[in-house]
């Protein structure tokens, strides 16, 4: 307060000098880091190409009561560049500009909350724990709160983050990753019948972004912290398969987790997006060999050069 009024009574061009003096000296000394040390439960983030059961595995165990996953959200690469480039700005305005991200981004609706409180909490955090990594996990549990699931774990299913994945180790580097692979024919085939791409090279090469991004992942982190689960097992025994899960995530297996599509209308984007239709309907084996029924034998053959070198390396 008492700076504003000097400032009101000096020349303005002192004034430009001395904030652009501040904002060096800010620049310099004053970067906040992106991650501390926390004490909330490290997020999970459930990774891998799309089209491979992300959204079933989310749905699944958010249905368990022990996980909280919002919809997807494709602000992480972009805030994480932000609060790289931002963050000797004064603590108040990186929070506004990070959170501002989220509730910008066009498909925010399916979050069905207000972040208003997640501005002011933000905002209150102890300099011990100005990061960002503070910041998303005020977002992520506002939207908890929003939801009535307080004190589950928290984590994060958006498919196009794992080609940024080396950035949010950075930011989270002691969280859990899950990996649900699928086949390559299949994931393809259905990212073109859901019209997100035309031809089946594109969501082929796509795949392989994706999946290269994994098997580098893998090498980086402690064996402890990844868990894969074959999107084939997962529904042909999801019980032996989820039990599995939860036990990588130190959470309790419930057999609600067969019934998640009776919560269809719960899980935000999954209402509003065609693709995610067969969540509405029990657990069955009615995806696995799609490929088989669209691609024509060339189609097969281009997939299986790009695809299955990779698809096998993973799998073992």
């Amino acid at each position: 307060m008492m700076i504003n009024r000097l400032k009101s009574k000096t020349p303005l061009l002192v004034v430009k000098i001395y904030d652009t003096i501040q904002l060096g000296y800010r620049f310099i000394f004053k970067r906040k880091r992106k991650t501390v040390e926390h004490d909330f439960k490290e997020p999970f983030f459930i990774i891998g190409c799309g089209r491979s059961g992300n959204t079933l595995l989310r749905s699944m165990l958010i249905s368990g009561g022990e996980a909280s996953i919002p919809p997807e959200s494709y602000v992480w690469p972009r805030i994480i560049r932000i609060y790289e480039t931002y963050n000797f700005l004064p603590w108040e305005k990186i929070c506004s500009l990070i959170i501002a991200e989220f509730e910008a981004y066009k498909e925010f609706y399916t979050w069905e909350i207000n972040l208003f409180k997640a501005h002011e909490k933000a905002r209150r955090l102890p300099k011990s724990k100005r990061s960002l990594s503070y910041i998303i996990q005020v977002v992520y549990s506002t939207y908890q709160e929003e939801k009535n699931e307080e004190h589950r774990l928290w984590g994060d299913k958006t498919p196009i983050n794992t080609l940024f994945i080396d950035k949010i180790l950075k930011v989270y580097p002691k969280a859990k990753y899950i990996h649900i692979l699928r086949e390559p024919k299949d994931v393809t085939s259905s990212y073109v019948k859901a019209g997100l791409y035309e031809k089946h090279k594109d969501a082929a090469n796509f795949w392989i972004s994706a999946i290269e991004k994994v098997s580098s992942l893998k090498k980086k982190i402690q064996p402890n912290k990844f868990h894969q689960v074959q999107y084939e097992n997962l529904v042909r025994f999801p019980e032996h398969e989820l039990k599995k899960i939860c036990k990588f995530l130190n959470m309790s297996y419930s057999p609600k987790m067969l019934d998640f599509w009776k919560n269809k209308d719960s899980l935000g984007d999954v209402k509003y997006g065609k693709h995610h239709a067969n969540i509405g309907s029990p657990i069955n084996e009615d995806s696995i060999g799609k490929w088989k029924d669209v691609l024509n034998e060339e189609q097969e053959n281009i997939i299986d050069e790009l695809t299955e070198s990779l698809y096998q390396n993973i799998k073992n």
